[in-house]
């Protein structure tokens, strides 16, 4: 049997979507293309649609997932000018397929949902929002919500950089009007792409982190040709990228049966940093002190050629003073710059403000969250009936694109939809229970990972506890999900929910 498209009276929910990148885009455009639902309305804090390729464009910006993975799956794009895509390239992608499924007329941009709140008695989604273009504000009853805010949006910039007087941006905020030519400029992170432009790089080192090459091939035509005209070519290589990416999960496990993968990888890492580190002493500060995969791997062919440039130092003492244009280190040293780059990550574990989701009774779900996420595979909160989030907590990878994440928890999504007007509910949620052993078996399987080891990373909560990643591989995340398990879920019946609105 289909997926059941309308309620038994012929009627359809109201949707409200969160966020237009990915996320959002593949909310959107499986209600279409599955359940025939156009009743949503999709809101966007920006000006544009595309979310992290809108907001990050900093030189050298791009994807460290294989192009043909990193599209959605029932959007192939033959078109991929490298093997790693930029920025521009993907936005341009993402630009193309909101234009074919007419994506744009559904979208309110510069508007922000500033509180969302469940109603038991209306059995809704009550949702306040605020045009930033004109300031009107406004509220929308929703039957459903799609949360795909993405936890890459929130720039994490460090209250010690307030007092440094010249030009100074987060990477996520990039000022092109600025230029960088000649100009002393200070990195925290990294940005190599900017090394032939400044006169002076002052590069400051977070934490030394794996290296791995990255060789970003021009995709000719001829292969384009054959992606484009001979389908069963690019179904392969998209299969045989796919799955070459999948196996190296294992990398990322401390058991001792994958031992050979892992030892490879850090063999390959070492490698590569001898070779292109001539120099002991800065081959020694760029030597990681914890274990692979800790922290997220960088896929880099031009980080360490940048460091080992004349006209760049690198400095891998605490940043303990900030006066002026000037930065003080804790051995006291110091250094005078022009301009001040931040690349220091983004806000991951509390994407949520205080007050802004309300769920059943009255419970916040930002404090909910900073306890430590209780969910069902990422996608809902035993607290939030019918909202779902896409790409929520312990659904990131460290291995493989996360669209193949999006695209799972959203089919899922659709499934639980379907669910409900089949059964003629109002509303379904996640049990306590459901939620509670994949929480639990999460935290049991993270032991055997890197990820659990010694050493601070944005997977893991103040509490150490890992809520950002998802412990396996994508495939086995579609194996838990292909079906929808109505026990794992409790319902309203449409009857005996109030009729009353607001």
């Amino acid at each position: 049997m289909g997926l059941a498209k309308t309620y038994k009276d012929g009627t359809t929910p109201t949707i409200c979507i969160i966020g237009a990148g990915f996320s959002g885009m593949c909310a959107a455009i499986r209600l279409q293309t599955q359940l025939d639902l156009k009743t949503y309305t999709i809101f966007e804090l920006q000006p544009e649609l595309g979310g992290t390729w809108w907001s990050n464009t900093y030189p050298g910006c791009g994807s460290d997932t294989t192009s043909v993975n990193y599209q959605f799956s029932f959007e192939m794009n033959y078109e991929w000018s490298k093997t790693y895509a930029g920025y521009q390239e993907i936005w341009e992608y993402q630009r193309r397929v909101a234009k074919k499924y007419n994506l744009y007329e559904k979208i309110r941009f510069r508007t922000e949902i500033t509180h969302a709140e469940w109603h038991e008695d209306l059995q809704q989604w009550v949702l306040d929002w605020t045009d930033h273009n004109t300031g009107e504000t406004g509220q929308m009853n929703a039957d459903i919500v799609f949360c795909g805010m993405g936890a890459l949006r929130i720039p994490n910039i460090p209250k010690q950089f307030d007092d440094f007087e010249g030009p100074k941006w987060h990477t996520a905020q990039w000022n092109h009007e600025y230029d960088l030519t000649n100009k002393r400029v200070a990195v925290v992170g990294s940005v190599p792409a900017i090394v032939d432009k400044v006169k002076k790089l002052e590069f400051y080192q977070r934490s030394s982190t794996y290296i791995m090459p990255r060789k970003n091939a021009n995709i000719s035509a001829f292969w384009k040709f054959l992606f484009r005209h001979i389908p069963f070519v690019h179904f392969l290589y998209y299969k045989l990228t796919y799955w070459g990416t999948e196996f190296t999960i294992q990398t990322f496990s401390t058991k001792w049966r994958h031992a050979i993968p892992r030892r490879f990888a850090m063999f390959l890492a070492w490698c590569f940093r001898f070779w292109q580190i001539r120099g002991k002493k800065l081959r020694a500060n760029l030597t990681p002190d914890y274990i692979l995969g800790c922290r997220r791997l960088v896929v880099s062919s031009d980080y360490y050629p940048a460091l080992v440039r004349k006209h760049v130092s690198v400095h891998t003492k605490a940043i303990t003073g900030v006066k002026g244009q000037t930065l003080t280190l804790s051995d006291g040293s110091q250094q005078e710059v022009d301009v001040l780059l931040l690349a220091t990550g983004f806000h991951v574990q509390d994407t949520l403000g205080e007050g802004v989701v309300i769920g059943r009774n009255k419970s916040d779900l930002a404090k909910v969250w900073v306890q430590g996420p209780k969910t069902y595979y990422g996608i809902t909160f035993a607290e939030t009936p019918n909202m779902f989030f896409l790409l929520g907590p312990n659904t990131a990878l460290g291995h493989n694109s996360v669209l193949y994440m999006i695209e799972t928890a959203c089919e899922h999504a659709i499934m639980a939809i379907a669910h409900m007007m089949e059964r003629d509910l109002s509303s379904i949620q996640a049990t306590p229970k459901a939620c509670k052993d994949f929480v639990d078996e999460v935290e049991e399987k993270m032991k055997g990972m890197a990820w659990s080891s010694d050493c601070n990373s944005w997977y893991k909560n103040k509490r150490g506890t890992i809520t950002a990643l998802w412990w396996s591989s994508c495939t086995h995340y579609w194996w838990r999900l292909r079906k929808f398990k109505p026990q794992h879920f409790t319902g309203v019946q449409r009857s005996k929910a109030p009729t009353t609105h607001v």
